[in-house]
């Protein structure tokens, strides 16, 4: 999506008709009525045709009323929570993605790492360590028969976190 579908949205959901959950059940009752041949289809539509016409009228000036530079300003704040460390590759920031972490530079730098080691998720301090070129401790990793127990681990040279030892 881009900046200018973020802002879209971001407009829309300012639409709380559409947005709210009161507006799909209404929805949902009318069409089960048009279902059991209650409620007319052409009427629905003809709404439906109308409620969109109104947002096509009320959203573009809802646009101009949002600030692109808050915006942007706004999604740098969130991008910074999510900065964890140094790309070992090319120096820049390395942030944390929905299941992964990876280099800000990309696509010129396609430096990533997992978020979790052995099903075990890794900690924002383990994370940091581990781009530091320092070993981390990985605390209560679980084996087959439910056993837990603590690793060291590294980045290897390949770019994979890799076992350094283990304690039981």
């Amino acid at each position: 999506v881009t900046e200018k579908g973020k802002l879209l949205c971001q407009a829309v959901k300012s639409q709380h008709l559409l947005t709210s959950a009161e507006m799909t059940a209404k929805w949902e009752a009318y069409l089960k009525k048009i279902g059991k041949r209650e409620g007319n289809q052409e009427n629905f539509l003809n709404n439906i045709k109308k409620f969109i016409v109104h947002l096509l009228e009320v959203v573009p000036s809802d646009i101009e009323n949002i600030s692109f530079s808050d915006y942007q300003e706004q999604k740098e704040k969130e991008a910074e929570k999510n900065i964890v460390g140094k790309c070992p590759k090319c120096g820049n920031n390395i942030v944390l993605k929905k299941s992964f972490y990876g280099c800000s530079n990309y696509p010129n730098c396609t430096f990533t790492l997992a978020n979790n080691f052995r099903k075990k998720k890794l900690t924002k301090t383990n994370v940091r360590e581990l781009l530091q070129g320092k070993e981390t401790i990985v605390k209560g990793i679980k084996t087959k028969d439910k056993k837990t127990y603590n690793a060291a681990v590294i980045i290897g040279e390949k770019g994979y976190i890799d076992f350094l030892s283990f304690s039981k």
